[in-house]
């Protein structure tokens, strides 16, 4: 049997608990409205990596000195930002547009939580549609500490990203045993338990309730909140280790 895991949930990115020098603790975040889903679709797509920024000023800089085809991609607001490739919206991110490109993404929310990861062993990018993949690739780790980061909604606690956390941890509970190590852990499985009943609809809706949801339906984006919706649609994991800021799909590190 695989040692236990032990695992925390940080609501907000800022009440991740850093990682202290010489342990190795990993970490997985979840931004389900929009970026982790939109980076899963894209890895599933065949961009070859993404890298993650802040500012804007940031991405345009580090696309002009890239090699390689490099493609800007992210949101503000749930808008496109003015001048890049591509938004945030996982529909957009086809084989045919993103096979064999580097991205850089900003976003609003996700940045924030991936930055907030800094120092951790490796750091993976997990969500709903790949909620099984991501469970998966914890279980079959080395590491034994993880902590899961909830991006938020403008600093504020998201329900779809504490109820992607809660499925995570369920997936996991079937291939391995689980410590928890606070209560966020159990208010997101229990948000879980209590919200997924097998119906794709129901789950729609019960994302579309949040705040995240409701902002991505009224700038007309609610497609999105349907392909969020597909529970273990796709079996990419976009991660990246503590010595490299890019994440890759994983394994090919």
């Amino acid at each position: 049997m695989s040692p236990t895991k032990k695992l925390a949930v940080a609501i907000l990115p800022k009440l991740l608990k850093p990682n202290h020098a010489g342990t190795q603790q990993a970490a997985v975040v979840i931004d389900t409205l929009r970026f982790t889903t939109t980076a899963a679709q894209a890895m599933q797509s065949g961009a070859n990596s993404i890298l993650v920024v802040q500012e804007i000023a940031a991405a345009h800089a580090l696309a002009a000195c890239q090699s390689g085809s490099v493609r800007l991609c992210g949101e503000r607001e749930c808008r496109p930002i003015e001048g890049f490739h591509f938004g945030n919206s996982p529909l957009e991110y086809t084989n045919a547009a993103v096979a064999g490109h580097d991205l850089i993404f900003s976003t609003t929310n996700g940045t924030r939580a991936v930055e907030a990861t800094q120092g951790y062993a490796c750091c993976l990018l997990g969500a709903l549609v790949n909620r099984s993949a991501v469970a998966q690739t914890i279980a079959m780790s080395d590491l034994t500490e993880w902590q899961i980061v909830c991006a938020g909604t403008d600093g504020e606690v998201a329900g779809e990203d504490l109820l992607a956390a809660g499925a995570i941890l369920e997936s996991l509970l079937v291939s391995c045993q689980l410590e928890l190590l606070n209560d966020s852990t159990r208010l997101a499985l229990a948000l879980w338990r209590s919200t997924w009943r097998g119906n794709q609809e129901l789950l729609v809706a019960a994302l579309e309730s949040y705040s995240g949801g409701g902002n991505l339906v009224q700038s007309g984006y609610r497609a999105d909140i349907q392909f969020a919706a597909q529970i273990d649609s796709l079996d990419s994991v976009p991660s990246r280790g503590k010595s490299d800021p890019v994440f890759r799909a994983q394994g090919n590190h």
